[in-house]
């Protein structure tokens, strides 16, 4: 058994109030449309990658420090691919990101956040980090009264 399946009683209320206050905080900023807001955490994901990230990386240093750059190449076939949105799709609702100036493509021509993009969307970058923390405080606790 998993630690999420061991201790449901824990985890599964906190993963729902996070989750459900980060969705409606994300489909507001992002006028109801959903699938925009999954393109934009590919772009996200490929800027912080997963396996490039120092162990010791906090967010407030990210915050700190416009120098770092761990991006991984992005278009948009590969933001279709990844998300199962129609490539069309994907290429008109990053159009919108554009012009927001949430995203902006590279000297190779691939997408990364734009200039206006993690300031206007840091209240949502915020409440993730705020969710994510519940969860793992929830597990912490499970693990003490184990």
């Amino acid at each position: 058994m998993n630690i999420a399946e061991e201790h449901f009683s824990i985890l599964w209320p906190r993963h729902v109030e996070g989750m459900i206050a980060l969705l409606s905080e994300l489909r507001e900023a992002f006028d109801g449309d959903l699938d925009s807001t999954l393109i934009l955490a590919v772009v996200g994901a490929a800027i912080l990658p997963k396996d490039q990230l120092p162990y010791s990386f906090s967010y407030s240093e990210l915050l700190k420090r416009r120098d770092i750059d761990f991006r991984k190449p992005l278009n948009t076939l590969s933001i279709a691919q990844v998300t199962g949105i129609p490539r069309e799709t994907v290429r008109r609702k990053i159009a919108k990101m554009e012009a927001k100036k949430w995203i902006a493509r590279d000297e190779n021509g691939h997408w990364k956040m734009g200039e206006r993009g993690a300031e206007d969307l840091r209240p949502m970058t915020e409440l993730s980090m705020k969710y994510i923390s519940s969860i793992a405080e929830g597990i912490n606790l499970a693990r003490a009264g184990s």
